[in-house]
């Protein structure tokens, strides 16, 4: 348990590090002059051409109807601005000065790709451009029903990316934490795993938290500022999404179908058949990520329906059978919760893709996996921490209940069984030692019980510490004795019996004449004579009598 809580409590340390990282990162850009000036919005003097339709940019909806067509044009003249700046999702780009072309934003002729992929781009522009007319022709990728307009942005190129910065900061930091946390618990445990009993399950919310952490901190766009490999990126967002999926249907199906559901193990070997077939479609050229990612939402769709079917009813019942997933109760309730949480604001993303061209595919939906990363996380840390409770409790009721109250050796039941363990093979070397302490009932009768008990006590103390190290110590009846050992020679035992009458007799109360004595026989398992222990056991009982006899004779 100590484990586990420091490894609980190193997770919340990286998390409360970034989260303080990240203001500090708002605050420098709130207090930074190229921010301040270098960005401002750019809406006025545009005109648009949809097709044989004109329109004023800044009269226009954030998202508009093509009507079949796949270019717009933007027109406006020069006035002597430094920098317009927009974000081009899934579309090409061809920028002209007077019908020169100055900047075109399209996939390379050896690359098989209707897009060149999503980035932010930068229209640098002079004093002496003052007066001339540039043009931004948007050609749209894939077809959609609605189509966003650009943002446009004028100012200092620093001062845009500082602008956005800023918007997709805290985005951004909480996408890393989900990956993060996902690293953490891969190492948790591999390194901690089998030995701490960990949920099976644990790996694949790690690798779940990876990929769709890096997914969304992907669809923050802040990557094109830094890189020039735009399209590899995007293709690297439509992978960790799609690879994502395999991980959470597994991760659900172990955790809480004991990995019996039949719908989930086909739903995965579906994801991961989709993963290989549409990343050859998109090396091939034949289909593009945004033209199959379709079959990879409907698969996380059927999951999630499935999920909350299964899940939400028996959580509503309020029943408590919880049989299958004892040992994973606050998870199961954490996550059947926060998945309502994960399908809600995956639905407001896939809306947004689908239908108005949102180039933040995870706008909502990263606080739902975060959220559902971060709660089940600790929901199974805590299950664990019960678990080990649990284990612990259950542990020293077995070790009680093998024990004996009086003596705290083991007891009769215990003997029982670790003698029924050793066959006649495993009881070479093995040996019997029976003890049993004389006049006990002279001790009850004259001095009491209770000091029939102490001489039990102390009996039984002496006998553990000469016989202890040479094996395991039972209180086989009232005041009988008996040690399975190995390695202890006939020779050996002797001397041992000696030093154990010895301590006995130096026994003594104040105010009672007591004589304290043991007696104790041993025998060696021998295959000739004896085909189990309790034959070994009953020759040493028999030489423990003789014994007896001859302390009363002496």
């Amino acid at each position: 348990m100590n484990t586990a809580r420091e490894y609980g409590v190193r997770v919340v340390s990286i998390l409360v590090f970034l989260l303080i990282t990240n203001f500090i990162f708002a605050d420098i850009l709130n207090n930074n002059p190229q921010y301040e000036d270098g960005c401002k919005p750019y809406r006025e003097g545009w005109q648009v051409n949809i097709g044989e339709e004109i329109k004023q940019y800044d009269e226009l909806p954030e998202y508009i109807a093509m009507g079949g067509v796949e270019e717009i044009t933007l027109e406006r003249t020069v006035q002597g601005e430094d920098t317009v700046g927009f974000f081009a999702f899934q579309q090409q780009v061809y920028v002209y000065l007077d019908g020169e072309e100055i900047m075109r934003f399209a996939p390379d002729e050896n690359v098989n790709s209707k897009t060149p992929g999503n980035g932010w781009q930068f229209i640098q522009l002079t004093p002496a451009d003052a007066g001339r007319t540039l043009s931004i022709h948007i050609v749209q990728c894939y077809k959609n029903s609605l189509v966003s307009i650009p943002v446009l942005y004028h100012g200092t190129k620093i001062g845009i990316i500082l602008h956005y910065l800023k918007s997709k900061a805290l985005l951004f930091f909480i996408s890393l934490i989900g990956v993060m946390i996902g690293l953490f618990l891969l190492l948790i445990y591999g390194i901690a795993g089998k030995s701490l009993q960990l949920n099976k399950g644990l790996p694949w919310l790690a690798l779940f938290a990876i990929f769709i952490g890096t997914w969304s901190a992907i669809e923050a766009n802040i990557y094109s500022f830094f890189f020039q490999k735009l399209l590899l990126i995007s293709w690297l967002s439509y992978i960790c999404l799609k690879m994502s999926v395999a991980p959470f249907l597994q991760f659900v199906n172990i955790t809480f179908h004991n990995g019996n559901s039949k719908l989930l193990k086909v739903l995965t070997a579906l994801s991961c058949v989709e993963f290989w077939v549409s990343g050859m479609l998109q090396f091939t050229g034949v289909m593009d990520y945004p033209d199959t990612v379709l079959v990879t939402h409907g698969i996380l769709g059927i999951a999630s329906v499935y999920i909350m079917v299964t899940a939400i009813p028996k959580l509503l019942s309020g029943r408590r059978d919880w049989e299958t997933i004892a040992d994973r109760k606050v998870t199961y309730i954490v996550h059947s919760i926060f998945i309502v949480v994960v399908a809600v604001t995956s639905l407001m993303d896939l809306y947004g893709y689908y239908f108005t061209n949102n180039p933040d595919v995870a706008l909502y939906s990263r606080f739902g996996y975060f959220g559902y990363v971060v709660a089940v996380t600790v929901a199974s840390l805590m299950d664990f921490i019960n678990l080990i409770a649990m284990g612990k409790q259950a542990a020293l009721i077995k070790k009680e209940a093998s024990i004996d109250a009086m003596t705290k050796l083991r007891n009769r039941s215990e003997f029982e069984k670790d003698i029924d363990k050793l066959s006649a093979k495993n009881s070479r070397n093995m040996g019997i030692v029976m003890c049993d302490l004389n006049n006990l009932k002279t001790f009850n009768d004259v001095y009491g019980h209770d000091m029939g008990d102490y001489y039990i006590i102390v009996g039984s103390e002496v006998i553990q510490d000469v016989f202890g190290p040479w094996g395991k110590v039972y209180r086989v009846g009232g005041d009988e004795f008996c040690g399975i050992v190995k390695g202890l020679t006939e020779q050996a035992f002797y001397e041992e019996q000696e030093k154990m009458e010895k301590r006995m007799k130096a026994l003594h109360v104040l105010g009672y004449d007591l004589n304290m004595e043991v007696s104790s026989g041993y025998a060696v398992f021998d295959q000739r004579q004896d085909k189990h222990l309790r034959d070994t056991m009953k020759r040493a009982d028999a030489l423990m009598y003789q014994r007896k006899k001859q302390l009363k004779e002496s």
